[in-house]
């Protein structure tokens, strides 16, 4: 875990990729790719290009067609995809993500104070590796709450637009953002 935290500080975008094409785009710069939307007859190919790019790979299984969301489902991408880990909102594929060996981000929407306090529950019960905050613009605000009660790396996503919303974001402790903007994954961090 400590070696996926390192990779994404120095480069803190996580490509978010619906297609082939999406990560033929993905420049140099970039160590992670987040698949978003595929299915199981076109994921493979998605990987091998991965794979060929040497990206860290994480798949969001609860947008994912074709396979059941049970341990079978995990069992199976864990030790037969080339995948690093999943993205979910659902605490129990985290579970068994980690007991698959697999990265097991958690996918929390904070959109007002009781959501805030039942994601503090949900990290609690299903304690992933890492964790994806959406939207990403409101990380900042929450930081240091987060910070006070969660020890795991966090990541920010959804509606982040430009690159100064990528600095806030990092500034306030985030070790990555995830986006499927473009214009974005060309993103250099300052070093201050």
């Amino acid at each position: 875990m400590l070696y996926t935290e390192s990779l994404l500080k120095k480069s803190p975008i996580i490509a978010a990729v619906k297609s082939l094409s999406d990560i033929q785009k993905v420049p140099k710069n970039i160590n992670a790719i987040l698949i978003l939307d595929a299915d199981i007859l076109y994921v493979e190919k998605m990987i091998d290009l991965a794979i060929q790019k040497d990206l860290l790979i994480f798949l969001h299984i609860d947008l994912f067609k074709g396979i059941s969301r049970d341990e079978y489902g995990i069992r199976y991408l864990a030790r037969k995809t080339g995948i690093d880990g999943i993205v979910s909102t659902k605490g129990y594929l985290i579970k068994m993500a980690k007991e698959e060996n697999l990265i097991a981000i958690q996918r929390l929407f904070i959109i007002d104070s009781s959501a805030f306090d039942k994601t503090l529950r949900i990290i609690e019960d299903a304690e992933p590796d890492m964790i994806e905050i959406l939207p990403g613009l409101v990380y900042p605000r929450l930081a240091s709450k987060l910070r006070r009660k969660i020890k795991q790396p966090i990541i920010a996503g959804g509606m982040i637009k430009e690159k100064r919303d990528v600095d806030d974001i990092l500034s306030a402790g985030a070790v990555a953002i995830s986006s499927s903007n473009k214009s974005l994954w060309r993103y250099k961090k300052i070093i201050k």
